[in-house]
């Protein structure tokens, strides 16, 4: 009986690990798929671009601030349920947006979208950390789920045009909408139940107050840069009330008894090296969704379609890379694999920095885009399992919520901000052309960056329990 029971326990970890795979797929495509059905959506309601961009902040806004809260709801309420209810709310947003009567109703549906993204994507990986310990199978999992993210965020581009194109920009959600609730129920019922059990989790709520009005003032702010420039009020003034509510919550957890991010976490090297790997890696990768996609369109002249297929090869090997190479990677020590992958990063995007126009795809695109498939793949794959590597089980939820944090932070709206400042600045006072390369350089910069995350990460092979 025991050996039977074993193996059916497996085959549902299994089935799980395709249940949380499917939620970051759903998630990631979300992102780019509503962006490239922005024009038409602002058409049909008849709003301006000004207004119009609130689809897309308002889910940034609500998915970045909450991140480290949602994190902490599955230690205290359980990670699976945490996962199931994400997928459900953001499944009900979707629903609600695809009906909405106007902007307003719409954004709002945006922000509960946000909600349940930021309370599912921390739960995902805590439960991939509780099913499997560290060794082979986690690191499958992992490269399984960094195939699956990589793939739909670039599968958002060609999904979200095709859909747009064909049936309009409201099936964009409607479709989500099924598939996220279909993947709320599967979770319910595949995945085990897994919460801190060494000590009473309480939520902290003024801490959790401080940290996501902290966090949404401070993305408020940065994404406004694109438009009104650093010096304007709109984008002042709230990075300084998010830096001090940010403060705040630094001062008000060490005085509580239970803090919403304890202060031995953060002393976890491992989580702080891959937070840190983490938001550089995003930021090299948001170079592709942003820069990348304009320099196709604006630059070269590709229709929004062209240019979702002319990165297929990045997705491609995006997807392979990690499944492929899942065994090489176990076993192997953290800080070669990063150095390696980083330096192939900055290697990649100083090549697209020749940005030369008019540019030959085969000589000046698809090589670069097959490195940072790999290169980018292999560190997000090393560095979520690092993440959670060395935390105490307890506290999965939360890591994976600053992990999580520190990714969106600086990809979604640190990368976004810095390039749009480039390529706005580049445009009045050089070539078109100039601007790309210079936003290539900044991006190829930054991943040399990540070269300090490596540093912290251990030299050599540990067997971690």
């Amino acid at each position: 009986m025991a050996p039977a029971a074993g193996a059916h326990e497996a085959r549902r970890a299994r089935l799980g690990v395709v249940v949380i795979c499917a939620a970051h797929f759903l998630i990631g495509v979300d992102g780019l798929a509503v962006a490239i059905a922005l024009p038409a959506l602002q058409r049909d309601l008849g709003v301006a671009p000004i207004d119009g961009q609130w689809v897309l902040s308002a889910y940034g806004l609500a998915f970045g601030g909450t991140l480290l809260l949602g994190g902490r709801l599955g230690d205290r309420y359980g990670r699976r349920r945490a996962l199931a209810g994400g997928l459900g709310v953001f499944a009900a947003g979707a629903l609600a947006a695809g009906l909405a009567p106007g902007l307003g109703v719409l954004v709002g549906a945006r922000v509960v979208q946000g909600l349940g993204a930021a309370t599912a994507v921390p739960a995902a990986l805590a439960l991939i950390g509780s099913l499997f310990p560290p060794g082979a199978e986690q690191t499958r999992a992992l490269s399984l789920l960094a195939a699956m993210a990589s793939l739909g965020t670039m599968s958002g581009l060609l999904l979200g045009g095709a859909v747009t194109g064909l049936v309009g920009w409201r099936w964009v959600f409607l479709i989500t909408a099924p598939l996220a609730a279909g993947a709320a129920v599967a979770a319910a019922g595949l995945l085990p139940e897994a919460r801190a059990e060494g000590r009473a989790v309480r939520l902290d709520p003024l801490g959790a107050l401080l940290v996501t009005g902290g966090l949404v003032a401070l993305l408020f702010g940065l994404t406004r840069l694109e438009r009104q420039g650093a010096h304007a009020l709109s984008v002042a003034a709230p990075v300084v009330l998010g830096a001090a509510l940010l403060g705040a919550f630094a001062a008000v957890e060490r005085r509580v008894a239970s803090p919403l991010v304890p202060a031995a976490i953060l002393r976890v090297r491992s989580l702080r090296a891959a937070s840190l790997g983490g938001g550089v890696n995003s930021i090299a990768f948001t170079a592709i969704v942003y820069v990348g996609t304009l320099y196709l369109q604006l630059a070269l002249g590709y229709a929004p379609l062209e240019a979702g297929l002319a990165l297929l090869p990045l997705d491609a090997v995006a997807f392979v890379v990690p499944l492929a190479g899942a065994h090489a990677i176990t076993g192997r020590a953290p800080r070669p694999l990063l150095a390696a992958s980083f330096a192939l990063t900055a290697v990649a995007l100083l090549w697209l920095a020749r940005a030369p126009v008019p540019a030959a795809y085969g000589r000046d695109v698809l090589g670069p885009l097959v490195i940072l498939g790999a290169s980018l793949s292999i560190a997000f794959v090393i560095l979520t399992q690092e993440a959670v590597a060395d935390v105490e089980p307890d506290d999965r939820g939360v890591a994976s919520g600053i992990f999580e944090t520190s990714n969106h932070l600086f990809g979604g709206a640190v990368g976004v901000a810095l390039y749009a400042t480039m390529l706005t600045a580049t445009a009045t006072t050089a070539g078109r052309a100039d601007g790309y390369r210079g936003a290539f350089v900044a991006a190829a910069v930054v991943a040399l960056a990540g070269l300090a995350a490596a540093r912290m990460s251990p030299a050599r092979a540990t067997t971690r329990t």
